[in-house]
């Protein structure tokens, strides 16, 4: 038997074990189906809620974009263009030039043949001493075409003139080094100037990415520039870019990202990195770069796409650009246009590839690219929010079935904060398996629970809750003895509140608007009655009655009802103002508390019957309800009320005989809280009450008039009623007592 008790508490070490060693595993000896993807997507989610940063202002893009294409199309279409654009990019002074194209093939203009015969053409023509008109016009066409297939030479030597060009390089990456050809690739001229300064060979699980071929600018162009560097990105299986290769293999040789070079052109120490296999750190310019054990590194995304300086391409060939936006800046280069490369990123937008690689750069200079998560914390976090979700498994803690997993929710949505704010701090931490493992290992206990001992209570609960409260399903499950007709005297609270002219209001709305109306106005009252620890006895109409102080005894239970009062009051202010917008009627509600002793239990037939109190203190709070209308107030208690809660401020309005009830009851208004309380002078009060009962109605009238005048509403109708008795003096045998008028 005490097995099957603590089922729930087994159930959960064992999932929360199962659940670690999974995680622990994850990755080295087996994958967890969907983990990635889901850790991927909540960090997607972080980079969205933390929203854009400002990025490194010193670099620069350069797109050769739409506008190019329209402006100046031979910068796509020809090596002379090209060429162009960097002699115009050469006169702002930028510190670097990065080029993310390609220059891997002689430009052909004409066919091999054809191009040979139209030089050769050409030499003839130019030795013709004596040429005729017409020999001269071939000759200077033959020469502008002989130039026109210098397009090559032309880019290189703008390259070289530029002396601040690096180049990239597109690596074609395998994922198994068995794929590899047996024959080391040739690394092609100018590719060296990519090389990382020192790479040590040691074991590693997870090697840096492995190149089977290149496509990099051919020699004779790439001879000019100062340095180069890979353009690759790695793009995991759901389509978006993430990392960047900070160390790509190829031909037994390690080469560094684009960005990488560009930052460490800045820092004044190009080529100054080293780099151990499977550390988790790649050493450039001094400073130590996190990767992960492959060599990627994790980029920091500035926001959406054009976060850095966008500059077209056609502004700078045509003169239009500032000095000041590329002098001395880092400027990549690369296309813009259309939809050609492009790449998907966290911030669900496309990013241009040669943005990829600014941002690289951008995180290198500052500072910003993020480290791996760490095991070690995933793993802490997951086994204290499980071992908090298992301790609640135990026999003395465990009270309701659901706390645990509402709970672990909790615990769930903390973490998923927690790693959100570690974010921000720039760190970043598992948070879809610790998330994932409290809820599971809640939901297996509760199983467990269900499947046991719980199963009858769930049942019971199930039954219950159709028709009582929360609460007091709890104390029949507790004590089943108690689901029965009968009750008991007990001195309590009760509430009721009331919408002013509600049947008005229900004649002047369809019925489907009107039942969506008043459920609006009857789910936060119903909420703050429950926040007060009260008991809803039940919904009256438009009518709310509460108790306090029972089914749970409650020793201040006056306070409360009066806190729930005041609270229903001011919950009123955001609702009207939300009505008002939406064209419907605003209300006003009145409400009446009374404390006394009262019959409180199940009441009604064998087959029927519900949790509720009787009594004359309960007809009292009714009637107190009422005559709040004909006194203008909102708040009216009774007099155990306003001697027995502590905190509030009251005022006697007067002494009544309520319909039904003989006897005179004395009435006070709930004025607030002690120090925030309506500005009403109570002095001057409590002296027109006193001469109006001693029949000095044309004293209190004067009195009570005063007072009205500052807004105080209960004054008015006693000034209206002292005026009344001036005129029709009450009999010898009046005893001050007001009879009211209505329920």
């Amino acid at each position: 038997m005490a097995r099957r008790r603590n089922s729930p508490l087994i159930a959960a070490i064992v999932a929360t074990a199962v659940c670690l060693v999974a995680y622990v595993g994850h990755g080295m000896w087996w994958h967890v189906p969907g983990l990635d993807r889901l850790e991927r997507a909540s960090l997607d989610a972080r980079f969205r809620l933390r929203g854009p940063r400002e990025p490194d202002r010193r670099i620069v893009v350069v797109g050769v974009d739409d506008k190019t294409r329209s402006e100046d199309p031979d910068v796509l279409q020809t090596r002379r263009g090209w060429a162009r654009l960097l002699e115009a990019l050469g006169k702002y002074e930028p510190k670097v030039i990065a080029l993310d194209v390609f220059f891997s093939a002689p430009e052909v203009i004409l066919d091999d043949d054809l191009a040979k015969q139209v030089r050769d053409a050409a030499k003839g023509l130019a030795d013709e001493p004596k040429p005729n008109e017409a020999v001269a016009k071939a000759r200077d066409v033959l020469a502008a075409v002989v130039e026109e297939l210098r397009g090559d030479e032309v880019l290189a030597n703008a390259v070289e003139r530029a002396k601040v060009i690096y180049l990239g390089a597109n690596f074609r990456l395998i994922e198994r080094r068995e794929q590899l050809p047996k024959t080391p690739p040739r690394e092609p001229p100018g590719l060296e100037k990519a090389r990382h300064g020192e790479v040590v060979a040691q074991d590693s699980s997870k090697p840096p990415p492995p190149s089977f071929a290149v496509n990099f600018t051919m020699a004779s162009v790439a001879k000019g520039a100062i340095g180069a560097g890979a353009v690759n990105v790695i793009v995991d299986d759901d389509g978006e870019a993430r990392r960047a290769p900070m160390v790509i293999e190829y031909g037994g040789h390690y080469y560094m990202p684009i960005g990488l070079a560009v930052a460490l052109a800045e820092l004044g120490k190009p080529g100054d990195t080293s780099y151990a296999l499977g550390d988790p750190y790649v050493i450039a310019g001094g400073v130590e770069l996190p990767v992960e054990r492959d060599g990627t590194a994790r980029i920091d995304f500035a926001g959406q796409s054009e976060t850095f300086t966008r500059i077209s391409a056609a502004d700078v060939l045509a003169g239009r650009t500032k000095p000041e936006e590329l002098k001395g800046k880092l400027v990549f280069v690369g296309t813009t246009f259309a939809a050609f490369d492009k790449i998907a990123t966290p911030y669900d937008q496309l990013y241009d590839g040669v943005e990829l690689h600014a941002t690289l750069a951008d995180n290198i200079l500052n500072g910003r690219l993020f480290a791996p998560p760490s095991r070690w914390i995933g793993g802490f976090a997951l086994v204290w929010l499980c071992g908090v979700v298992t301790v609640l498994q135990a026999r003395r803690v465990r009270k309701r079935a659901f706390l645990a997993p509402a709970i672990a929710v909790v615990l769930a949505g903390g973490w998923l904060v927690a790693g959100q704010i570690a974010f921000a701090q720039h760190t970043i931490v598992d948070v879809a398996a610790p998330a994932l493992s409290v809820v599971l290992v809640a939901v297996v206990a509760l199983a467990a629970g269900l499947a046991t001992e719980g199963r009858e209570k769930a049942q019971l609960r199930s039954v219950f809750s159709q028709y009582v409260s929360k609460t007091l399903v709890e104390r029949v499950i507790a004590t089943p003895e108690s689901a029965r007709l009968g009750g008991e005297r007990r001195t309590l609270s009760v509430l009721f509140s009331d919408i002013r002219g509600f049947s008005r209001i229900a004649e002047a709305l369809p019925p489907e608007t009107l039942v969506e109306y008043l459920n609006q106005y009857l789910t936060p009252m119903t909420q703050l009655v429950l926040d007060s620890s009260g008991t809803l006895d039940k919904y009256i109409g438009d009518a709310v009655m509460a108790v306090w102080g029972a089914p749970v005894e409650l020793a201040d239970h006056p306070n409360r009802a009066c806190g729930a009062a005041l609270a229903m009051i001011e919950g009123l202010v955001p609702l009207n103002a939300k009505w008002k917008q939406q064209g419907l009627p605003e209300i006003a509600i009145g409400v009446g508390i009374n404390t006394g002793p009262m019959a409180v239990g199940n009441m009604g037939s064998e087959a029927r019957f519900d949790y509720t109190v009787l009594g004359d203190a309960v007809n009292l709070a009714a009637r107190l309800e009422a005559l709040t209308k004909e006194y203008g107030v909102e708040i009216l208690v009774g007099e155990e009320t306003a001697k027995a809660a502590t905190g509030f401020v009251f005022r006697e309005l007067d002494l009544v005989r309520v319909k039904g009830r003989g006897g005179a009851a004395a009435v006070y208004e709930l004025l607030g809280r002690t120090g925030s309380t309506k500005p009403y002078d109570l002095d001057k009060w409590a002296d027109a009450l006193a001469a109006y009962r001693r029949r000095e109605f044309a004293m209190a009238g004067l009195a009570f008039h005063a007072l009205a005048q500052a807004g105080d509403r209960a004054a008015a109708a006693m000034a209206a009623r002292s005026d009344e008795l001036v005129a029709d003096p009450p009999p010898a045998d009046w005893d001050g007592v007001y009879d009211q008028r209505s329920k």
